[in-house]
Order: structure tokens, then sequence, then C-alpha cells
């Protein structure tokens, strides 16, 4: 049985936590990862996921989520995560002659399919109870119930053979009402004791996959430039987003997107590289116009990093 903490907000993953590469693209695909790495390490990534009866919708998109090259670094650096070649892992995964580690992976996608029908018998016997009590109430003010040609099939009932809920007539009694009491309590003994094996397909194939390398300080590979500011700006307790829709490398935000409006439209340049005149009049009159600082930075020789907030003002 998971512990509390595995199943609400405090989870806790066993670290380092995988990040899958794709395409040259870095994939979360467990939500409890996902969730995990925005509470406590402010890293937000971008829901790229659709529903598979759905897949040309592109307003509430899910898992998996996918996060920044600069993102992947720095939890790597951190020795929060490690980069997984995803194909490539998977093919190994399957050619495995490892019979444990595919017992486990099994077993896992037993106990969620074993959850999934405790949850569905939970939920069918609370339907009926309500049911139960409603009738009873109505029995006993003396009202009639609403004839019903066919009765209403419970949202949560996949078994077509297994009869419904009766609903009793005009002509129903407290008695009869007992009596069908004791026969959904006899019909709910029944279902715990021949319950349906429902096959679950896992949204993670951690299971599956090898443990993380010993070394996991490798590199991303074509990391920006922008990387010595983006890690400045985070270890100072920013939250940080792709900055496109704002012609910008980051979106800065004191705290949460979910909570706050952004502060600065972050570009991150290298320490002797040329700017036009004209980019810094424009970000600087773009940030104003949409309440925000727009903010240059970059890597110093030192090793340091600096930067500066440019504003629009009225003389």
């Amino acid at each position: 049985m998971e512990s509390q903490r595995d199943l609400g907000f405090d989870f806790l993953p066993d670290l380092p936590v995988p990040i899958s590469q794709v395409g040259g693209r870095y994939l979360l695909f467990d939500i409890k990862i996902a969730t995990y790495l925005r509470r406590e390490h402010r890293i937000c990534g971008t829901q790229t996921g659709t529903l598979p009866l759905a897949p040309s919708q592109n307003l509430f998109l899910g898992v998996p989520i996918e996060i920044m090259p600069e993102e992947a670094q720095l939890l790597v650096e951190k020795g929060v995560g490690f980069i997984l070649d995803d194909a490539r892992s998977h093919d190994k995964a399957m050619q495995s002659p490892d019979k444990a580690r595919r017992a486990d992976y099994l077993a896992s996608i037993r106990k969620q399919s074993e959850q999934v029908e405790q949850f569905r018998i939970q939920e069918k016997e609370q339907s009926r109870k309500r049911a139960l009590s409603k009738l009873a109430k109505m029995s006993s003010a003396g009202t009639s119930t609403p004839r019903q040609d066919k009765p209403v099939a419970d949202l949560l009932d996949f078994d077509d053979g297994e009869s419904s809920t009766v609903v009793p007539t005009e002509s129903s009694t407290l008695a009869e009402t007992a009596s069908l009491q004791s026969e959904s309590t006899t019909k709910g003994r029944i279902s715990d004791t021949t319950s349906t094996n429902y096959h679950v397909t896992p949204t993670t194939s951690q299971f599956l996959l090898s443990s993380p390398p010993q070394t996991p300080k490798s590199a991303v590979p074509d990391l920006p430039a922008s990387y010595p500011m983006y890690k400045h700006l985070h270890e100072n307790g920013f939250f940080m987003t792709p900055g496109l829709r704002f012609g910008c490398q980051y979106t800065v935000y004191p705290g949460d997107p979910l909570r706050f409006h952004s502060h600065f439209l972050a570009v991150g340049v290298e320490w002797d590289e040329p700017l036009e005149l004209m980019d810094i009049v424009g970000g600087g009159r773009l940030g104003t116009g949409v309440k925000k600082g727009f903010l240059l930075g970059g890597a110093s020789p030192a090793g340091d990093v600096r930067t500066f907030s440019i504003e629009w003002a009225v003389m």
C-alpha cells in the first residue's frame, strides 16, 4: 500500500530522476516528478501532450512536459536528474534478459489495475447508498417516485452483465426498500469477490528502464550561451519560462507563474557580443508596453554574471 506521501503533494521521488531525451527534446513523462520539480526546484516546463481521443485539441495539454535544455543541465548539475536516451534505453530494456526487472514492471501494472478495481467498487457502493437513502426519504414522506422505463446506469459501471440498481414504482414501500438494501449489500459482497482484472496502460515505463548511471554529470549538448544568466536568475529564486511570445529568451517571474505576473523579459548574451542599439531600444519599449522590465545579462571574464534592466521612460 502506497503511503500518503507517495500519493499527495509531498511526493519525494528517488533521485536522480530520469529526463527523457527524444529527438533533441527533454521530456518528463511522470506527472508526480513534474510536480516535484516545479514545487522544489522551480522547473515549470511546457505541457505538450494531448489526449488519444482528441489529438487535434491544443487548449488543455498534459504530459509529457518539455523542459528547456538549460533546465535539464541545471538539474543534472544539482544531481536531481540525469539524461536518458529514451529510444536506446527502451530497446535495451526490451532485449534485456533480466527477468526480475520485467517481473517488477508487470507487478506495478497489476497493482495499478487492482487500485482501479477497488475504486470502481467503492464508487458503485456509494452510488447505491445514495439511491437507497433518497428512496427511503421519499417513501417516508409519502411521495411517489417518478416512473422510469429503464434505470439509469452508473457512470462507473463497466460490467454490462451486472444488474443495475432497481428503481421502485409508485407502490413501493419501506419494506421493499429494506429488501432492496439487503439485496444491494449482497451484490456488493459478490462484486468484491468476483472483481474484473483491468489492464492498465501505465503513464511511464520508469520501472522497465535501467538504473541511473553512476556519473550523471554529463553535460547537455548544444547548450545556449544564455545558460549562465539563466542559472544566475534561478539561483536567486526566480521562475523562468520560454519567452518566445514576448520576443525574448526567458520570461522571469518572482514566484510560480500560476500566482504571479512576470517582471522581466530576459535575454542572455556573450560578454563581448556586439549589441544593436535598436535592439536595446525595441526591447525596452516592448517590456515597458507589457509592464515588464527588459533584462540583459551575461557572464563576465571574471566568472560572475552581470545583468542590466532597461525601462522606457518619458523625459
